[in-house]
């Protein structure tokens, strides 16, 4: 691991545990929880998406776009999981936040595993493509991000 991945992968811990590990007392906390998790997955997300852009356009090092593919999973991945850990309330509502969100994270993190193999591969018609269905997955996060009601 380099360097710069192990710096990456340790801010982004921090980050995620300092941002919302623990039990949340009430819905209201658990959505705003939520849809702090949802702002930062979809920031992770739209940064790989950026880089693939920038690749497709040829305006970046094939070595950069991995390196980047990579933090940006880890990332998700370390938002994904500090969101799992939280003890969400006993509530309906807290319950169907979590499915919902949880739907979500699943489908961006499969995506940005999808999209660092073809990245390996050199796959660039996965690559492309796979970034173009994840804009549906980062619309999702905003509009959650945005109202974790609905």
């Amino acid at each position: 691991m380099t360097g710069r991945r192990i710096a990456a992968a340790l801010a982004g811990t921090l980050l995620a545990c300092a941002a919302c590990v623990g039990p949340a007392t009430t819905t209201s906390v658990y959505r705003g929880k939520a849809g702090h998790t949802a702002e930062d997955a979809l920031s992770q997300l739209e940064t790989a998406r950026l880089a693939v852009e920038t690749d497709r356009r040829g305006n970046l090092l094939h070595a950069s776009l991995e390196v980047m593919l990579t933090e940006a999973e880890d990332g998700f991945s370390s938002i994904q999981a500090t969101f799992d850990s939280i003890q969400p309330p006993d509530s309906t509502e807290a319950d169907q936040l979590r499915d919902k969100l949880d739907k979500i994270l699943a489908a961006g993190s499969d995506g940005l595993a999808q999209l660092r193999i073809a990245a390996r591969r050199g796959d660039s018609a996965v690559l492309y493509s796979t970034s173009a269905e994840l804009g549906a997955v980062s619309e999702q996060l905003q509009a959650f991000s945005d109202n974790p009601h609905a």
